[in-house]
């Protein structure tokens, strides 16, 4: 039985199958100022196996230099040419197609000044100074007279940009507004919709595999649509982690543009080897998991009995292997049916109910 579904297998750990891992940060490196636990001893684990690192972010408040001092404070030393910024992916883009009369406003955090300046740049600081084209990234400094200016700008005719969209950000104390949610208000003011240089675009990974001179890249991320799309714009193999945002039932339910090659539960997933869930009488199985979907009805089999999981159901624990099997079987129903399937188009594209309980790694 074929599938749509886009897990592959890896017999040998991953971080000696790809040459560079081009890492998130934000949910997957650290959250806000503490790292995320053994993510250190998983990177430096991964240099040691001959693996390089690309860090790449969607924040823009931060040079480079910036990052990577923070990196290196959180016990994983790292360089500036070691991170690429949705800000440089921005600066990159109006570089591109600046002509002489190009002015920048910058509505956003140090890094996205200094990304502008770095490519020769004129970067202005109100919008009284006539730009012509606005880039805003996140910074947490950000108020309403930073918005009014662009809107100020763009109102008088400035191109719009946005270094990313992402509607959040992880910190230490949970989720916060992201540069999407900013970006919003200025949408909303003006009715001017921006372009976004940052992830899910393509141009941002390609940017960061140039710089790593990567030639077997794995993007590792956790956000399905972010981090992960923008992996499969890119062409490029795919790790989804645990450690941030979008968890067990958001991988389930992925929309095919927004699903992963591999699945782990947190950066250690770089030193291990990947089974391939295959089918093999009537479900799903990954080492002795097995998984099937009957309906809108998640069933696993285990050796004390079947475990059947739909709308309404508790919050269940399972193993690494059956997440990986359940995986398979619902994007495999998913296909199936088509996105205009009424079992799938009143759950966001998937035939796993909306109300399908959330699902919890058991501890290995």
């Amino acid at each position: 039985m074929t599938t749509g579904a886009t897990l592959l297998g890896s017999d040998e750990p991953l971080q000696t199958a790809y040459d560079v891992a081009l890492l998130d940060l934000d949910g997957v490196v650290y959250r806000g100022a503490f790292g995320v636990a053994g993510a250190p001893e998983a990177v430096t684990a991964a240099r040691a196996a001959g693996m390089r690192v690309m860090y790449v972010t969607n924040n823009a408040a931060r040079a480079p230099q910036t990052v990577a001092d923070h990196l290196t404070e959180l016990e994983i030393p790292t360089s500036a040419q070691e991170v690429t910024t949705a800000a440089q992916a921005a600066a990159a883009l109006v570089a591109s197609e600046a002509h002489p009369g190009t002015r920048v406003l910058t509505i956003g955090g140090e890094g996205l000044r200094l990304a502008m300046a770095a490519e020769g740049l004129t970067v202005v600081d109100s919008a009284d100074d006539a730009p012509t084209i606005v880039v805003q990234g996140f910074a947490p400094t950000l108020g309403w007279r930073d918005l009014a200016e662009a809107v100020y700008a763009i109102r008088a005719g400035a191109d719009y940009i946005a270094s990313n969209l992402d509607a959040t950000l992880p910190t230490d104390r949970g989720m916060a507004p992201g540069n999407g949610a900013l970006v919003a208000a200025v949408v909303h003011a003006t009715g001017v919709t921006p372009r976004s240089t940052g992830k899910p675009q393509a141009s941002i990974f390609h940017q960061a595999a140039r710089r790593s001179e990567a030639r077997n890249p794995l993007v590792v991320g956790d956000r399905l649509n972010t981090d992960i799309a923008g992996a499969r714009a890119a062409g490029y193999p795919s790790l989804h982690v645990l450690t941030g945002v979008d968890q067990i039932t958001d991988v389930l339910r992925a929309v095919p543009g927004e699903r992963p090659t591999f699945l782990a539960a947190d950066l250690a997933g770089l030193a291990r080897t990947h089974p391939l869930p295959e089918w093999h009488g009537g479900a799903w199985t990954c080492g002795t998991a097995a998984a099937r979907v009957e309906g809108t009805t998640l069933v696993l089999t285990r050796t004390d009995g079947e475990v059947a999981l739909g709308g309404g159901s508790d919050p269940t624990e399972v193993s690494l292997d059956e997440f990986r099997a359940a995986t398979a079987a619902a994007w495999t129903a998913t296909d199936a049916v088509g996105p205009d399937h009424p079992r799938s188009g009143d759950a966001g594209g998937s035939v796993l109910p909306a109300d399908f309980p959330p699902l919890r790694l058991a501890s290995e």
